[in-house]
């Protein structure tokens, strides 16, 4: 017998600490970003192409998906180094991930650390 219920959706990996921060509030969150201590050039090459991204997202309505593979070519890196690096953005709490699908790529969500008291957002 074949299952026609449909998979639950793969958990959305953020770290403990951080918390998603809303599109519409993507120049402040790439200004915060672009300055947290230990970022590599290819992490701040990676949040200036999300930070585009959402930018033109905001303008136009639309701007097509990001994937591994497209931010390697716009940066000019390999997609190794690029899967390295937003798995270091995960970690400084600056990115969340939500995995896609078949035909759905991931999605590259802004985060910042949590406000100390978790009643306050960052900004």
């Amino acid at each position: 017998m074949i299952s026609t219920a449909a998979k639950p959706p793969k958990p959305l990996r953020l770290n403990q600490r951080a918390q998603l921060v809303s599109a519409a509030s993507f120049a402040r969150w790439h200004e915060i970003a672009s300055v947290t201590p230990g970022l590599t050039a290819l992490d701040r090459a990676i949040l200036d192409m999300l930070a585009e991204h959402y930018r033109r997202l905001q303008v136009q309505g639309s701007a097509g998906s990001v994937t591994i593979e497209k931010m390697a070519a716009h940066i000019g890196s390999e997609p190794m180094s690029i899967r390295s690096s937003i798995k270091h953005l995960i970690e400084l709490c600056l990115l969340g991930v939500q995995p896609g699908g078949g035909q759905r790529p991931h999605e590259y969500l802004p985060a910042l650390p949590a406000a100390a008291d978790d009643a306050a957002p960052p900004f």
